[in-house]
C-alpha cells in the first residue's frame, strides 16, 4: 500500500551527526544539496565521499593500498571530477573553503569508513549516529545492487552497527558538479524528501527500540522521476529488492563498438574508446541482446517495478548476506548427508 511520507517541521527534535557520502564524488550537485537541507533541518552534517566517479565499484575496499596524492590519471582529464582539486593535493582532505566536505582518493566504501572513523570523531568527537549515502544520480534498484558504491557505502556502515540509507533518484540522471546547483533544481526536491525521511525516523524511534533503525538493517530508497515541484506529493511504498532493474551489466569482446561505452566514455577518451573487452549495461527498456539470460522480475512489490509506477520505493535491506530461514531450511535438508 502506498502511502505519504508525514510531513515534519523544519527542524528535528533531535540534532543528528550524520555522515553524508555517495560513489559520484566529493563535488557531486547531490551531495551538497542534500548537506544544505539537512543543515538546515538543524543537523550536524559532514560530508566523506571519493574524488572521482567510483559507480559500480561495489564493496571495493582497497586493502592496504596507500592513498597518495592526486594527479592527472585519477580522474581521467582532471585530478577530481568536479575540478576543484589540482595535481598534487593530497589524497585525502577537504574541499577549499568547505571544511566539512571531505574527499578521499579511494572507493565510495573506503570514504565512508574515512568518515566513520576519523572525519566523524573530528567533527563530531564520535561516530555519525546515521550515514546517509547519496542520492545518487540514477536508480540503484535490484539486480544491480550488488555492484553499487552507493548501496555498498551504506552496507558497510550497517555492518559496523550505525544506521544507514542508500538513496538514489531517477533525476538528475547525470552528475553536475555543486558549483553549478541553483534554486528549483531537482537535487534539492530529492534532498527534502531524505530530510523528511529522516525526521520520521528520528520522531519515531522508540518504536525500533530507541534506535533509529533496527540494528543489522538498512533502508534502500529509490524516487521516480517526477514533474518540477511534485517530489514532496509522491507516493511512498514499501517495496522489496527483488532483481528488476533500470540497468542489466554484462560483458563484451569491444567496448569501442558498443554504444552505452561510446557515449559514457566518450570524454574520457577524446581520441577513441580503445578496443579493449570490459562491462557494459543494457539501459532499460533497451532490448536486452541475444543469448544474453536475464531472470525477468514482474512482482509489481520490486522496488524498480515500484519506481516504474512513479511512487518512490523504500527497501529494506540487511548487512549481511545471510538467507531467509526457509532457504537455509531447504539447503540443509539437501546437505544432510555432507554437513553433520
Amino acid at each position: 500500500m502506498a502511502v505519504a511520507l508525514v510531513s515534519s517541521a523544519a527542524s528535528s527534535s533531535y540534532a543528528l551527526n550524520i555522515v553524508v557520502t555517495n560513489d559520484d564524488g566529493t563535488e557531486s550537485s547531490t551531495v551538497h544539496a542534500l548537506y544544505q537541507r539537512l543543515t538546515a533541518a538543524g543537523h550536524k552534517v559532514i560530508i566523506s565521499s571519493e574524488v572521482c566517479d567510483n559507480s559500480g565499484k561495489g564493496g571495493g575496499l582497497d586493502f592496504l593500498r596507500p592513498i597518495g596524492p592526486l594527479s592527472a590519471t585519477n580522474c581521467g582529464a582532471t585530478p577530481s571530477r568536479g575540478g576543484v582539486l589540482s595535481a598534487g593535493a593530497a589524497g585525502i582532505g577537504t574541499l577549499p573553503g568547505m571544511p566539512y566536505a571531505y574527499y578521499v582518493n579511494s572507493t565510495p566504501v573506503a570514504a565512508t569508513l574515512y568518515g566513520i572513523d576519523i572525519a566523524s570523531k573530528t567533527a563530531f568527537g564520535q561516530v555519525p549516529d546515521l550515514v546517509i549515502s547519496g542520492p545518487n544520480y540514477g536508480n540503484n534498484t535490484g539486480l544491480v545492487n550488488n555492484g553499487s558504491g552507493t548501496v555498498n557505502a551504506a552496507l558497510i556502515a550497517i555492518n559496523r552497527g550505525i544506521p544507514a540509507l542508500a538513496v538514489s533518484a531517477a533525476q538528475p540522471q547525470s552528475y553536475k558538479p555543486f558549483n553549478q546547483l541553483v534554486d528549483g533544481d531537482p537535487e534539492y526536491e530529492v534532498a527534502d524528501v531524505v530530510v523528511r525521511l529522516v525526521g520520521e525516523l528520528e520522531r519515531r524511534k522508540a518504536v525500533a527500540g530507541g534506535s533509529l533503525l533496527p540494528q543489522g538493517v538498512g533502508l534502500n530508497v529509490n524516487l521516480p522521476k517526477f514533474t518540477k515541484g511534485a517530489a514532496s506529493s509522491l507516493p511512498v511504498k514499501f517495496s522489496k529488492l527483488g532483481l528488476a532493474t533500470i540497468a542489466l551489466p554484462y560483458f563484451v569482446e569491444d567496448l569501442s563498438k558498443d554504444p552505452v561505452a561510446q557515449g559514457y566514455l566518450a570524454k574520457a577518451f577524446p581520441n577513441g574508446i580503445p578496443a579493449y573487452p570490459g562491462v557494459t549495461l543494457v539501459i532499460n527498456p533497451a532490448p536486452v541482446p541475444a543469448g544474453l539470460a536475464y531472470i525477468q522480475d514482474t512482482d509489481p512489490n520490486s522496488e524498480q517495478n515500484v519506481v516504474n509506477s512513479g511512487t518512490i520505493a523504500v527497501s529494506v535491506m540487511q548487512g549481511t548476506h545471510q538467507a531467509s530461514r526457509a532457504q537455509e531450511a531447504a539447503l540443509r535438508a539437501k546437505l544432510i548427508n555432507f554437513v553433520k
